[in-house]
């Protein structure tokens, strides 16, 4: 409740009290005394705004209640680099601004993501970063939810209220899928990570695709990119050219012998990653197959392996740990009731060995 201010008069002894620290925050003295007791039941700007009225009038506060700060960190894993290379950004943007992350892994289960989401919800918590699985609002997991600061990352757009810091994946895949066909390339593969384990054929993701909230999945995002540079080009998408996998090796060795025992024509490939990327080509290699020459390839996030491998990879640049970078300066600006904004990041492709016009 928001009650209007008055005029602030110091006591006899000039102690203030909670009284006249609310009327000089212009809120309830209830609200002041759920902020100085640590409730996490309160909106982070109205808290900040109690703080600094209780800091002008010289109240009290305690360093275990003002002083929040921890982070806590939502990832799915840190095995896939993009994630561990952002929460390495996230760290040290953090610490800088003496706040400590804690990490907490959904381990790719919508399930588990909740339970850490729930987990989140205590009076040491001063805002929450996450990479979703799922394309629910996170306030959904606890009503306390709605009263901490919550960053998200990787999908464009999850719900309105929260601040979104992303790379622009359709325009990624877009500049990958259109770089090729300038090569000459015209039937290009690709191998697309979607988190539902019941989409596991091309009928199941463009149902969803086209009843769902596009922002939500990266997935969604590339597939669209994708589907642009094709229809620019005058060619539709082939349905026997989308390969569902994940971000490994092991899965991009799999998918694309998969692709090549079914038959498919191809001629280049795009993958979610360059360790995925990895695995298409050693398959390839083996194969006997030449890269380039028969088939190029792109990647959609890139590491060290896109330049140790021969070739070298063609690749997106790498963004993930400018992402957390920019993930933790806007929590740093909510929990400070301070404007925020949500980030996209512009994709770039740098161009290398693995591909090139048609032989």
């Amino acid at each position: 409740m928001i009650v209007q201010s008055e005029e602030v008069k110091m006591p006899k002894c000039g102690k203030p009290n909670i009284r006249q620290v609310a009327a000089h925050a212009g809120v309830s003295p209830a609200t002041v005394s759920r902020v100085l007791n640590g409730n996490a039941a309160v909106d982070a700007a109205l808290a900040q705004r109690v703080f600094a009225s209780a800091r002008t009038l010289g109240y009290p506060i305690s360093k275990t209640v003002e002083g929040k700060k921890n982070i806590v960190l939502i990832l799915p894993g840190i095995s896939n680099t993009y994630y561990s290379h952002t929460a390495t950004g996230i760290i040290d943007v953090a610490n800088r601004a003496g706040y400590r992350v804690n990490i907490l892994l959904s381990n790719s289960d919508p399930n588990q993501e909740t339970e850490c989401l729930i987990n989140a919800c205590n009076s040491d918590t001063a805002g929450i970063i996450i990479a979703p699985v799922t394309n629910r609002d996170p306030r959904a997991a606890s009503p306390t939810l709605s009263h901490i600061p919550i960053v998200v990352t990787g999908p464009r757009y999850i719900a309105d209220g929260l601040i979104h810091v992303h790379l622009d994946n359709e325009e990624a895949a877009y500049l990958s899928t259109r770089y090729l066909l300038r090569l000459g390339r015209k039937r290009i593969a690709f191998i697309i990570y979607y988190w539902a384990d019941h989409i596991r054929n091309y009928e199941d993701f463009i149902k969803e695709y086209e009843t769902s909230n596009h922002g939500c999945f990266t997935a969604y995002d590339r597939y669209t990119g994708y589907c642009r540079a094709l229809k620019e080009a005058g060619l539709e998408p082939d349905p026997s050219l989308l390969i569902f996998g994940g971000f490994s090796y092991d899965s991009g060795y799999y998918c694309v012998k998969q692709l090549l025992v079914s038959g498919v024509a191809f001629d280049a490939i795009i993958v979610p990653n360059d360790r995925c990327g990895a695995g298409v080509l050693n398959f390839l290699q083996e194969q006997g197959f030449k890269v380039p020459g028969q088939v190029s390839l792109v990647c959609l996030d890139s590491d060290l392996i896109a330049k140790v491998v021969s070739p070298k990879l063609t690749s997106i640049s790498s963004v993930d740990y400018t992402i957390g970078q920019h993930c933790a300066q806007q929590l740093i600006h909510l929990i400070n009731g301070e404007p925020a904004h949500d980030v996209e990041i512009d994709a770039k492709l740098l161009i290398e060995n693995s591909t090139h016009f048609v032989s």
